[in-house]
């Protein structure tokens, strides 16, 4: 007879399987503190599809963030040989707290850049960003072929033409120019003849036209221009003066005479008076911000905010007064 193999002793010698690594994280496999690479090397599977699965965490819920920080204190690294590095908790909590510092300075200036980028590119300066995006591009390409530089300098380089080539561009497609003026501008005139015909204008900044103090008659109708940039636009009027014109924003918030208008476009459009009040004819329009036209003081709205109540109340005398 001939002998049988064993066929259990080949089906175990079939699929049998090494020892688990320790859970530790990885030296070798690793983009920022290893903690991916020493989950796929503990379990077996790809480092790829740990990493994936802790971005799709972090986007959704923050759990992702969260968990790969705990697991970056929690693990030792690998020494190398599969045995942890000599090291304490609390030191290397210490220095993933000192790298979240550094993420979190670096996500400020690119969020600083970024800022800069669309002021400067609705300024009239977009050229100036697209210099600079296609020289970063020239050092892209130039890092491309310097093997020694080429892992670190190419992703700053990108993030830093995303930063700052998208805002300017969104600006540039929205169609969003500002002049250079900044800062707060308060207007008080107590006559008609003050108000500038060309209108009263701020880039980025606050803008406050107080008409509190004109002499408003019956029958009456004054007209004003105002042009906003970035920012947020104030327009004080009596109770009793009826709002008639049109106001209009690339986004932003619109509030005129308790009508409220939001989003992409916003845009509020006043009926005509039916009554003999005496009436603004204001022609208004910002580029980003909010704009509210109202009854009240320019400092409560300042200090406090939209009164979104008092809007309601507002639109209600808007429609006595102009018998709309």
């Amino acid at each position: 007879m001939t002998d049988q193999p064993d066929n259990k002793q080949s089906k175990n010698e079939r699929t049998a399987v090494g020892p688990r690594r320790p859970l530790l994280r990885s030296k070798d496999d690793r983009r920022i503190w290893g903690v991916a690479g020493g989950l796929a090397e503990h379990f077996g599977i790809s480092a790829t599809l740990v990493r994936v699965v802790f971005v799709v965490v972090a986007l959704f819920s923050g759990v992702g963030l969260l968990a790969y920080l705990v697991l970056a204190v929690a693990l030792p690294e690998d020494d190398g040989t599969g045995g942890p590095v000599p090291e304490s908790a609390w030191r290397r909590l210490g220095k993933v707290t000192l790298v979240c510092v550094v993420v979190a300075l670096v996500l400020g200036l690119a969020a600083g850049l970024a800022v800069v980028s669309a002021w400067v590119a609705a300024t009239g300066h977009g050229t100036v960003i697209a210099a600079v995006v296609i020289a970063l591009g020239v050092g892209l390409i130039a890092a491309a072929f310097i093997a020694e530089i080429r892992r670190r300098v190419i992703p700053a380089l990108l993030v830093a033409a995303l930063v700052l080539g998208i805002p300017a561009g969104a600006v540039a497609a929205a169609g969003i120019q500002i002049d250079e003026s900044i800062g707060k501008r308060t207007y008080a005139p107590t006559a008609a003849a003050e108000i500038p015909q060309s209108g009263y204008e701020l880039g980025t900044g606050q803008l406050v036209v107080d008409l509190r103090s004109l002499p408003w008659a019956k029958g009456q109708a004054i007209p004003v221009s105002a042009h906003l940039g970035i920012g947020q636009m104030i327009v004080s009027v009596p109770s009793n003066v009826c709002i008639v014109g049109d106001a209009t924003g690339k986004a932003g918030e619109l509030i005129a005479g308790g009508q409220v208008s939001h989003g992409i476009d916003p845009d509020i459009d006043q009926g005509q008076p039916l009554t003999d009040a005496p009436r603004l004819e204001l022609h208004a329009d910002i580029q980003l911000g909010q704009m509210i036209v109202t009854d009240e003081s320019p400092d409560e709205i300042s200090t406090r905010g939209a009164d979104y109540d008092h809007h309601q109340q507002e639109q209600a005398t808007q429609r006595e007064v102009c018998g709309r």
